[in-house]
């Protein structure tokens, strides 16, 4: 449905474009697009599954890494912060990928992104969103109705 996703040849990082449409089995579980799937394996962790505005996010261990840094270089973080350090950091969960290219979304944040069956993996540079497919459309429509 989407592009191949690439890395970067001088060693700036991964990115990931293009939407792929996919869906959860009964446990929650579903295979990420192949072309996510091969730029993952090559990383040397797991990646990080957290939550998004409205979706999931998934980063790579290393980029996972500097967001944790980010959010936590203050001493002494302000309200803002701690929000966020809860919403990212204390929501995150490593995204082992199974020997079938299957991830298993926890039950909290399937909730949190009303993620049922019908989903949407997007790429967005340096993170992929995962996305339930009625509010990706939705956000879509939004998306090209504002860019008019």
């Amino acid at each position: 449905m989407g592009p191949p996703s690439h890395r970067f040849a001088r060693g700036r990082g991964c990115v990931f474009f293009g939407s792929h449409e996919h869906v959860l089995d009964d446990k929650g579980r579903t295979s990420l697009p192949k072309e996510f799937r091969d730029i993952l394996k090559r990383e040397k962790a797991d990646p990080w599954l957290t939550l998004g505005a409205s979706c999931l996010q998934i980063y790579t261990a290393e980029e996972f890494a500097k967001i944790q840094a980010r959010l936590t270089e203050d001493a002494l973080p302000d309200g803002e912060i701690i929000r966020r350090q809860r919403l990212t950091l204390g929501n995150a969960a490593r995204c082992k990928v199974d020997a079938q290219g299957r991830i298993l979304v926890p039950p909290t944040l399937r909730k949190y992104a009303s993620l049922e069956r019908d989903i949407v993996f997007t790429g967005r540079g340096a993170l992929i969103e995962v996305w339930d497919r009625a509010l990706w459309k939705a956000e879509m429509d939004r998306a090209r109705a504002e860019s008019v």
